[in-house]
């Protein structure tokens, strides 16, 4: 299948701070007939904490890996500090990408120890590599930090279109979540070099369709997803380059099938360094009945030898004890339609298969429950 490449609806942050009404562009991304991503742009902090949190991804992920190694947390599902091929896409290891989990609000969101023993892959204090780069921990924090800030901003916009739609929704709820909720993830990505002995088939017909031998395809079970666009670098440099392949970066599928390859639009006033993105994970389905809908997403490969990508994903989500519930009046089978479940990509797991079951029941399922299942199906 050919993709089509598209814009992601955009969003100036003028109009974001102003609090104009966006219920419509909120609507055309999230709603279900939208790819779930919406691109805010004319952000000017954005271009130098980028810069710095890529090149301490970059210097960290090419590390010996017994340094590496030192600073994996497999208690916590590998939810903080390093982890490589550690987890599961489409049914296989993945050693195409390399991440540091941390949390972008604070080192340490819980004092009880029992929580961090109860639920690891959220109360855990963060991991540095201090002695080997001190500057990632400064880097890291502020870059997530803004994109809270600016994703607290997108929720409240989505806040108000699901209570357009559904009145029995809770005021504010996706906002005043993501605002009150210390203990965030954050993920910084490193895309190691496509080997081309080893690229899958690019013909639409291999696991994934071909299109994701840097990032299978997956939902975020999140709330809301905030994300750095993507770097490209020589690994013979060391430097930052321009997409040498201009069919690498983020696909997207849609609830009828589609398959969309998005970017940036050409503008003078719209780059990489003043732009974010922001995705909606199952959370933030299940919460507003199906109002808002997430998209299965994954990344393609650069297609030429010694390219490495860096990336950076902020997992805005609810607290661990955040029941998962739907509406009043709704239904929570209603949560993911027949349609979309059956446009999934092959091995991508169903909201229903980990949403509605005996460990994370309709009526008294929490968010620590619903991530367990959602870990254990990738993982």
């Amino acid at each position: 299948m050919a993709a089509q490449t598209v814009s992601p609806v955009m969003i100036s942050y003028k109009d974001l701070q102003s609090e104009k009404d966006l219920t419509k562009l909120v609507e055309r991304a999230f709603g279900y007939d939208g790819l779930g991503i919406v691109a805010v742009h004319g952000i000017p902090e954005v271009g130098k904490l980028r810069e710095a949190v890529f090149r301490d991804g970059y210097k960290f992920a090419n590390m010996p890996e017994h340094v590496k190694g030192k600073y994996e947390h497999k208690d916590s599902y590998y939810s903080f500090g390093w982890s490589h091929g550690k987890e599961k896409l489409q049914g296989h290891p993945d050693y195409s990408k390399g991440s540091y989990y941390n949390n972008p609000l604070c080192s340490k969101p819980f004092d009880d120890p029992k929580l961090s023993k109860e639920y690891p892959s959220f109360a855990g204090p963060n991991l540095w590599p201090s002695s080997e780069l001190p500057s990632m921990e400064k880097n890291f924090m502020d870059m997530g930090q803004l994109v809270v800030k600016v994703g607290i901003m997108v929720a409240r916009e989505c806040d108000r279109y699901v209570k357009s739609v559904c009145k029995s929704y809770k005021d504010f709820r996706l906002s005043k979540m993501i605002a009150a909720n210390k203990a965030c993830k954050a993920r910084l990505l490193h895309y190691f070099p496509v080997d081309a002995k080893s690229t899958p088939s690019r013909d639409g017909k291999t696991s994934g369709d071909g299109f994701s031998d840097w990032c299978g395809w997956h939902n975020d079970h999140s709330s809301l997803t905030g994300l750095v666009c993507g770097q490209f670098v020589d690994t013979k440099t060391g430097e930052f380059i321009s997409s040498p392949d201009p069919k690498a970066g983020l696909y997207i599928r849609s609830r009828k099938g589609g398959l969309f390859q998005v970017r940036l639009p050409q503008d003078e006033n719209i780059s990489v360094n003043n732009t974010l993105l922001f995705q909606i994970g199952e959370s933030s389905q299940i919460h507003s009945g199906g109002v808002l809908q997430a998209t299965p997403h994954a990344v393609r490969g650069a297609n030429v030898p010694n390219v490495s990508r860096e990336s950076y994903a902020v997992f805005m989500q609810p607290p661990y004890n955040e029941l998962m519930d739907v509406p009043e009046g709704c239904d929570p089978k209603g949560a993911q339609s027949a349609q979309a479940a059956k446009q999934l990509p092959d091995r991508v797991p169903t909201l229903h298969s980990r949403y509605g079951n005996k460990n994370c029941p309709f009526t008294s399922c929490n968010y620590a429950a619903f991530t367990d299942e959602s870990l254990a199906a990738y993982y």
